[in-house]
């Protein structure tokens, strides 16, 4: 009989440590932590703001927030390369079409690093991979700065908005890779 109950509490504590996710376990970021993170780019208070405004911030670990500055990034990679591709079909001036077309390029592959990115946070490929995004973010603002379009200002401030966010994408990338 007591070997039955022996081995039924060895059953229960196996099930409960097999349960216990590797997530569960990580240490779970603080406000405090975050922000000290985000005082390594060069809008402290706005990447803060950024993070927090995401639901999943709320209780995370060093690769849950590098999983989800990736994804914000590409999310708004995705949204200018929509506006970019409205644009081009709005327009009648062939050299602005084009001027459009070749940015929304620009962001397919910026979304491309990022999604690819994603699948493995640990491997060293990641900073290529935001190293190229913000290249082709760099390409697409060059080339914006020599069109005439009424378009431009707002632009270039989506731009600037997917460069804020490429360098948050470092910073966590980084946190998460510093051992």
């Amino acid at each position: 009989m007591a070997i039955f109950h022996t081995s039924i509490v060895l059953i229960l504590v196996s099930i409960i440590l097999i349960s216990i996710s590797p997530s569960s376990i990580a240490h779970k970021l603080t406000d405090t932590e975050i922000k000290h993170l985000c005082s390594k780019t060069r809008n402290p208070e706005g990447c803060y703001k950024i993070l927090k405004s995401d639901h999943r911030t709320a209780n995370i670990d060093a690769k849950g927030l590098a999983q989800v500055s990736l994804d914000l990034a590409s999310e708004r990679a995705r949204k200018i390369q929509a506006q970019l591709n409205a644009f081009a079909k709005a327009t009648h001036d062939s050299r602005l079409r084009n001027v459009y077309e070749s940015c929304s390029k620009k962001y397919d592959d910026i979304v491309h690093d990022l999604e690819a990115a994603k699948k493995n946070l640990r491997s060293k490929n990641v900073p290529i991979r935001v190293k190229d995004a913000s290249e082709e973010n760099k390409s697409c603002e060059k080339v914006l700065d020599g069109a005439s379009t009424s378009d431009r200002t707002y632009l270039q401030k989506k731009i600037q908005d997917v460069k804020f966010m490429l360098t948050i994408v470092k910073v966590m990338w980084d946190n998460l890779n510093k051992k």
